[in-house]
């Protein structure tokens, strides 16, 4: 299913496409989350410490140039992200360690796949000529990340946030991205599940955003009441070798 908005013009020159990751091309089959590891500790996260540190001081807009230098910076800024969390929950200060070293460790065990169209629909846009790339609010390992859903090779280009020192939608990662792919946004499209990340920072850069509405799809705090109406929309990825 492809929706299009009354205004949108399909006018097949699209040069290049950009994923999103999680969610778009692949997702997790077993991950110990945060809530998994409190759990196991008799905790829960209360709603307004995620919020406050998952979203409003995480998800939209926030730099972290300084703490992009290296792996190991951005490893201690994730950490110390953490710890401020714990102290701001009911978890007891002596557990705060242990908890980062049972997230830390957990990330061996994760399971990540591909969704069942994501390698034949890559494949294709290479057969045509198109140039791929990866936009990822995700952390150092994406290319590692990428090789665990089987996609390795599979994309031109990947671009985590952790390396451009910004998170979707800060234009700082649209501009690393494009820069990376010498593409010229006009001739880009965007394709991601979340729509302030996906929808709302590739339109400010130039791009033509495809948002996801995946059947059984987490919900999407950021998208408005009728994403059609406003967005090109797709159930899934095969919409998109209609675009190109």
């Amino acid at each position: 299913m492809t929706a299009l908005t009354p205004d949108f013009t399909l006018d097949r020159s699209i040069r290049t496409v950009v994923f999103d990751f999680y969610g778009t091309l692949g997702h997790a089959t077993h991950w110990l989350g945060i809530d998994a590891v409190l759990a196991q500790h008799g905790y829960t996260l209360p709603e307004e410490v995620r919020r406050r540190w998952w979203f409003e001081n995480e998800h939209d807009g926030l730099t972290h140039v300084e703490h992009s230098a290296d792996a190991e910076a951005y490893e201690r800024w994730q950490r110390e992200r953490l710890l401020g969390m714990l102290a701001e929950s009911d978890v007891h200060p002596g557990e705060h360690e242990l908890i980062v070293e049972t997230l830390r460790s957990g990330r061996t065990s994760r399971v990540l796949e591909a969704y069942p169209e994501s390698a034949p629909v890559l494949a294709e846009l290479r057969a045509r000529g198109i140039q791929t790339a990866v936009c990822s609010n995700w952390d150092w390992d994406l290319a590692e990340a990428i090789d665990e859903a089987g996609l390795t090779g599979a994309t031109d280009v990947q671009v985590s946030s952790a390396w451009a020192g910004a998170r979707k939608p800060h234009p700082r990662i649209f501009e690393h991205t494009l820069y990376a792919t010498g593409a010229d946004p006009a001739h880009t499209l965007f394709v991601g599940d979340t729509w302030g990340p996906d929808v709302v920072g590739p339109r400010a850069a130039g791009m033509t955003p495809l948002y996801l509405l995946r059947d059984g799809h987490w919900p999407d705090p950021t998208a408005p009441a009728d994403p059609t109406a406003d967005a090109l929309c797709a159930t899934d990825l095969t919409a998109v070798l209609d675009l190109v």
